[in-house]
């Protein structure tokens, strides 16, 4: 299984952001689980056109995927 965080908004660096990290390193311990916690292009503003083709094209995504947004990146 892989999971991807999507963070809010101004989370940069994501990994000192929130709870992202410590959720990331949780879904880690499992064998099975890859969990991706990226910085994301365009933290400040958000924008759809920009955060969209980097999840799809940067990041990736499948049928295996589950999505956690939180807040904007939701």
């Amino acid at each position: 299984m892989r999971i991807v965080l999507i963070p809010g908004m101004g989370c940069y660096p994501v990994s000192q952001s929130n709870w992202y990290s410590w959720v990331a390193a949780e879904m880690n311990k499992r064998p099975s689980v890859k969990c991706v916690l990226r910085d994301f292009p365009d933290p400040n503003k958000c924008r759809e056109s920009i955060w969209v083709p980097f999840i799809t094209e940067e990041i990736g995504l499948n049928e295996d995927t589950i999505i956690v947004g939180h807040s904007s990146g939701a």
